[in-house]
């Protein structure tokens, strides 16, 4: 990774408009502290503490303060029984503590995302947990199964259709032969 412009990290994802992005993290900072001067919706928290979250993630430096607001999205999701918003606090969690270095973490996550998938037959974060674990199995030098990963990630997006994500992951795996 040491020719990555991102970092030690593979395709890390970096915002096209700094300045936009840098004030959708302020209007999720608002929209948080509004959740909890209100108090008492543990779902609304979920869903702003998760926002602003994983825009933290996004912004180096911030990684920490995301894990923070994400680990406590993931304990009231599940505290709430809410396994939809629990997979998603395993994905954004398991991508801040990747971030942070905490690797063998993160894919615990993601492998734990994946189960809950499985177990629940919730699949809207399937590609996304299978792509971003493809992406920390390549920072732990584990090729082979990050191509796996990677290659499961583009039969759903294919199937689903969604053209960005499709060329994600092929842009992934591209990149990855060349590994």
């Amino acid at each position: 990774m040491a020719d990555n412009p991102h970092g030690p990290f593979f395709r890390r994802a970096v915002p096209p408009d700094r300045e936009a992005f840098l004030q959708y993290i302020e209007d999720c900072r608002v929209a948080l502290d509004k959740v909890r001067a209100r108090g008492g919706d543990d779902m609304a928290l979920i869903m702003a503490a998760g926002e602003l979250g994983s825009a933290l993630f996004m912004q180096e430096g911030s990684e920490a303060a995301a894990a923070t607001l994400l680990e406590e999205a993931l304990a009231l999701s599940r505290k709430q029984g809410d396994r939809a918003t629990e997979i998603d606090g395993l994905l954004g969690l398991a991508t801040a503590r990747q971030y942070l270095g905490a690797r063998d973490a993160a894919l615990a996550m993601f492998e734990a995302g994946l189960r809950l998938c499985d177990e629940t037959g919730i699949r809207e974060q399937e590609h996304f947990l299978l792509h971003h674990m493809g992406r920390c199995l390549v920072e732990m030098g584990r090729i082979d199964e990050a191509r796996a990963a990677f290659e499961k990630a583009l039969v759903l997006r294919r199937a689903a259709g969604n053209a960005r994500f499709i060329a994600s992951t092929q842009g992934a795996l591209e990149e990855l032969a060349k590994l």
